[in-house]
């Protein structure tokens, strides 16, 4: 048997089956009885209807005929057709207690799929009795249809009451000791979407990995119920605003299910509607309409009026349209799918309403979307606690309507919500598996904080909104020193189990999406790390109770950020702000802010600047001679960044301030801020000596970047930890290429070899090692040329590090290779292997124990993204300092070999004198720039590529 199969973000797909029928000889019944009918309801339509031509009335045959042809009919998406047939089994003399049961379990389904809810209910109760008086200790039978009913309840929007039966359900599987199969994968997958629609992120991601892992072992990758489980594993992905790995996923499910079950098969409407979504979230809008089009006319073909799966597919639409700029058309649409519910699913009206509201805010309306929004809170303070993510995201979108039409208590309302926000969606420190929906809430909330004036509210969203992966990576860290004795090691290993779980899942998503046979072999692993994190869990709740509370995250306050602050020290903190920055400035005796003029587009002039500095044709190895015509930098456009993040209105704050701490939220982690200029430049932007007199915000003050501003102030006595000096780099490299020369370092899913030899020697690391020992003068490890492997880095001792440096070739994930991820190139080995192909990649990385007061990455892109569209520091950075790194030297792009070899040795020389690294690293920069011996010396693509980052 069979139970309804819920795919998430949309509507039920039905699967059900009953045993098969005892049979003897090759008559219709017994051909019939070897078909799986969750595996082909279409074949088994015909095969049953052949076996009820051969079963005569009166046969005691008969009944489990008609129960397995409702059955067929029901998994083939014609509950129209089966529940005359089940009617017909149900007053068929003869049938067993087993067969009747069977029968209202079935006649559930088919009443749910056409939206006869309340009959559903009495069937499926009725059912539920029948098994228990079977086996009154339980049955997989009694399970299914347990599991069947949390669906009804799921759609009529009663998630508490789904999700609480769905628990018995899933319990009462376990307790009888069910079998893995389709019926389990199906269950356990529908408890995936009920929590996913609760929000309940973790528990749905816990789902909706464990349906997909039993699937992988127990079902055939084009199974129907598989197709599902995989399903609702992307939706949880889209849920966190991980969508760039499922588009081929989907596109792979849709052409399966099409192929198999044709182009009105109802759950392709789903897959239709799922790729659209997430298309557009991904930018590509006007390539997700037509699926979402194709979605609702499904839809609209085989489902009631009143489903909550067809008002889903028209809320989808409507989205496209917004993002295609069609607000009006997408009003008409989300007025209809509202209307076509009627009084049905409620749950899925106000997600509709709060939709229409959100449009009508962005077109202007405020006084209708306001009334939108009242609604949805009226209905959601009757129904969902306050913590639930869609009464927080409401209440947000109330805070900025209340600060917008200048409504009394709207400080008030604004304080309220963003405490319930810092408290459930900051909660801790593991990969970010918050709602897709945080971004823009914080985005509202940070304006309601202008409008009212309230600037501590709106510091703290500020540090919110700047908390990437590099800032978690900062809290885990601060979370392991905490920990008790012998805790800090289960806090490691759970950390490390995380991220291996999350590279191990992406794998086996990727195997799927290209039909690769290793599929399954990557989601057996993921299940292994499940069954040993569960055991860490559990070990640790043991060891340290309050392990929750220390990974916590919590703003801090100007008055704290403050009383940490130098007299010469200040805090500048810019984030996006309708288009432009809304800056932060904190000094020792105070705070001020400022946001960009109106109509402002920072961002965009950000990214132009970045652009400007002709990053595409450098890297490291490109020495002072490299071909190729130097891009002019459009120094004008750099006065008008620095204008628009520094306003005028926050010089008086920031007078006196030679070293700037910066935190910089969004896009703007990206920007080199070094490069900014801060009055009007003078002379052409291509004179070498107008460029040397350039007033560059380096001349102004000392930079460095922080990805939390929770560590300021807290490292001056680590910085004289350690008095050892590791120096890693020079590999044997024997080709001409530079990294983007090569179409990918990987062949058949690991590192290829040939490719990294392929690549160009760097002929001033080994000397800038070298010299950077000798400046420093501490206990040195050299690790060059054949001996800087993979191996022999993993080998070394980590500890009573001062200085840790890298002088290699750094790669960025997925500039060259969608499935690569950053990594610093080190001396190939002659058999490459797991522990050793050449690649130090960001995991292998992470996974090292690091205590190093200061990590000099002397290679390209250091500072870059774990992808290229990814946050700054969110790469190599993060994994260096989640292994324990206090501070970084990075670089924001490709770094000249002859460059880099002068800046890092000129750093880590003044600082071994006792200067600050910010003002060493600003002082090497600003004696590059007024150097004429070096070629192009003062264009800042080659004198601004690195930044200091601090924890």
């Amino acid at each position: 048997m069979r139970g309804r199969l819920l795919s998430a973000a949309a509507g039920a797909a039905l699967l059900m089956s009953s045993p098969p029928v005892a049979a003897t000889g090759a008559d219709p019944v017994a051909a019939a009885a070897k078909i799986d009918i969750s595996a082909d309801p279409g074949g088994a339509v015909v095969a049953w209807r052949a076996a009820l031509a051969a079963t005569p009335q009166g046969s005691a045959r008969r009944p489990h005929v008609l129960v397995n042809l409702g059955a067929a009919l029901v998994g083939a998406s014609r509950s129209d057709e089966a529940l005359p047939i089940l009617t017909e089994a149900q007053r068929t003399p003869g049938a067993t207690p087993a067969d009747k049961a069977r029968i209202a379990t079935m006649r559930g389904s088919a009443l749910a799929d056409l939206n006869k809810l309340d009959e559903a209910k009495a069937s499926l109760r009725s059912a539920i009795a029948q098994w228990h008086a079977i086996r009154p200790q339980g049955s997989p039978e009694e399970a299914s249809a347990t599991n069947t009913l949390a669906t009804i309840y799921f759609a009529e929007g009663d998630l508490d009451t789904a999700e609480r039966i769905g628990r018995e359900s899933i319990d009462l599987y376990r307790k009888v000791a069910a079998p893995e199969d389709a019926e389990l994968v199906g269950s356990i997958g529908n408890m995936s979407t009920i929590t996913l629609q609760q929000r309940k992120l973790e528990a749905s991601e816990a789902y909706a990995r464990e349906a997909m892992t039993i699937a992988a072992r127990v079902l055939p990758e084009d199974h129907p119920t598989a197709i599902v489980a995989l399903t609702n594993w992307v939706a949880v992905l889209a849920a966190q605003n991980r969508r760039a790995e499922s588009v081929d996923i989907l596109k792979r499910i849709a052409a399966l299910r099409e192929k198999r079950f044709g182009p009105d098969y109802p759950p392709l409407a789903i897959s239709y509607n799922n790729l659209a979504r997430n298309l557009m979230f991904l930018g590509r809008a006007a390539e997700g309409e037509p699926y979402a089009r194709r979605a609702v006319a499904i839809g609209e073909r085989t489902r009631d009026p009143t489903d909550q799966a067809l008002a889903a597919f028209r809320d989808n639409l409507a989205d496209q349209l917004v993002d295609l700029g069609r607000e009006e058309e997408s009003v008409a649409i989300r007025r209809q799918a509202i209307a076509g519910l009627g009084q049905g699913n409620q749950q899925r009206a106000m997600r509709i309403r709060s939709s229409l509201g959100k449009t009508l805010l962005h077109m202007g309306d405020d006084a209708d979307a306001s009334e939108q929004f009242a609604t949805v809170d009226a209905w959601q303070a009757k129904t969902l606690p306050e913590t639930h993510p869609d009464r927080i995201e409401n209440a947000g979108y109330r805070a900025l309507l209340a600060a917008r039409l200048r409504q009394p208590g709207a400080d008030a309302a604004l304080v309220r919500i963003l405490t319930v926000t810092e408290r459930e969606l900051f909660a801790n420190a593991d990969p970010d598996r918050r709602s897709s929906f945080v971004a823009d809430h914080l985005g509202r909330l940070l304006e309601a904080s202008w409008l009212v004036g309230d600037r501590p509210a709106g510091f703290r969203v500020a540090q919110l909104m700047a908390l990437d992966d590099a800032g978690r990576a900062i809290v885990a860290v601060s979370a392991r020193a905490a920990a008790r004795d012998g805790a800090a090691t289960l806090v490691r290993k759970r950390q490390d189990l995380l991220a291996q779980r999350d590279m191990l899942t992406q794998a086996a998503l990727r195997a799927y999406g290209k039909g690769n046979a290793d599929y399954r072999d990557a989601t057996a692993e993921v299940g292994k790390v499940d069954s040993e994190l569960a055991a860490t869990e559990a070990a640790l709740t043991a060891a340290q109770p309050d392990y929750a509370a220390l990974t916590r995250f919590a703003a801090l306050d100007e008055t704290a950020v403050a009383q940490r602050l130098g007299r010469r020290q200040a805090l500048v903190m810019p984030v996006p702000f309708a288009g432009g920055a809304l800056t932060f400035v904190v000094r020792p005796d105070g705070g001020a802010w400022a946001r960009s003029p109106e109509g402002a587009t920072t961002s965009a002039d950000a990214a132009a600047l970045r652009a400007s500095l002709g990053l595409e044709r450098a890297t490291r190895g490109a020495l002072a001679d490299a071909s190729g015509e130097q891009p002019r930098f459009d120094r004008t456009l750099a006065h008008r960044v620095y204008r628009d993040i520094v306003p005028a209105g926050l010089d008086a704050a920031l007078k006196g301030a030679t070293d700037w701490i910066l935190a910089p939220g969004g896009g703007f982690t990206k920007l080199p801020f070094a490069v900014l200029v801060t009055d009007a430049p003078r002379g052409r932007d291509d004179d070498p000596a107008a460029l040397r007199a350039t007033p560059w915000l380096i001349r102004k003050a000392a930079l460095m970047q922080v990805p939390a501003i929770a560590g300021i102030g807290e490292n001056d006595a680590a910085a004289k930890v350690g008095d050892r000096f590791v120096g890693i780099g020079a590999p044997l490299l024997g080709g001409k290429a530079a990294p983007g020369d090569l179409h990918s370092f990987y062949r058949g899913g690991a590192v290829d070899r040939d490719a990294l030899a392929a690549l160009a020697p760097l002929p001033q690391a080994e000397r800038e090692l070298r010299r950077m020992q000798d400046a420093l003068g501490l206990q040195p490890s050299l690790l060059v040329g054949a001996a800087a492997t993979e191996s022999a880095v993993k080998a070394e001792d980590l500890k009573r590090v001062r200085v840790l440096a890298f002088a290699t070739h750094g790669l960025v994930g997925g500039a060259v290779d969608k499935v690569s991820e950053p990594g610093l190139v080190l001396t190939p080995p002659a058999k490459p292997d797991a522990n050793d192909d050449g690649l130090l990649t960001a995991s292998e990385i992470a996974g090292l124990d690091i205590d190093a007061d200061w990590v000099v990455l002397s290679a390209c892109d250091t500072a870059a993204g774990q992808s290229p569209t990814a946050p700054a520091l969110s790469g190599l950075a993060r994994a260096f300092l989640y292994a324990g790194a206090r501070s970084l030297l990075v670089s924001h792009w490709a770094v000249r070999d002859d460059v880099a070899a002068r800046l890092t040795v000129e750093t880590a020389s003044r600082a071994a004198k006792g200067e600050p690294r910010p003002q060493a690293l600003r002082k090497a920069m600003l004696r590059l720039i007024a150097d004429p011996k070096v070629t192009d010396g003062a264009d800042p693509s080659v004198w601004a590529p690195f930044i200091l980052v601090a924890r």
